[in-house]
């Protein structure tokens, strides 16, 4: 159609040619959808009821999890805090212990500063190295 044709079109026509054009690409993607099976649509909807069934036991076993790897982090720095504070009482049994072995050790000062960052760089990699497990190997 020219400009001039298009012009002469009152709007009634212009609806009517928009409402064809409409209907014809209904009726066209009409017939080639196809929806799927009510079969394919039920096991679809039982396995999301699986699916959310699934999550919704997981929730208080990661709770759980969380928990009790807190515990265990918790019970390893006490278990470290007493184990130091036994190693600190007996220093000097330590150092005679390494004298009496004939001096071929040398002596361990176990108050040193470099013993003291040595063992605390092994606990934090420790730590963060479980921390590091855990979200790997959680299920999310």
């Amino acid at each position: 159609m020219t400009k001039k044709a298009m012009k002469e079109l009152t709007d009634a026509e212009i609806d009517a040619i928009v409402a064809d054009a409409i209907a014809h690409e209904a009726a066209v993607a009409g017939s080639e959808a196809q929806p799927p099976s009510s079969a394919i649509v039920w096991w679809r909807a039982q396995m999301r009821a699986r699916q959310e069934a699934t999550q919704l036991a997981e929730k208080p076993i990661t709770i759980v999890h969380a928990l009790s790897i807190a515990a265990g982090v918790g019970l390893m720095l006490s278990l470290v805090g007493y184990a130091i504070a036994g190693v600190k009482g007996s220093a000097g049994w330590l150092a005679d212990v390494t004298q009496s072995i004939g001096g071929s050790l040398p002596a361990i000062s176990l108050t040193s500063p470099w013993v003291s960052l040595t063992l605390t760089v092994m606990l934090v990699s420790l730590v963060i190295a479980s921390i590091a497990a855990y979200i790997i190997l959680a299920d999310d």
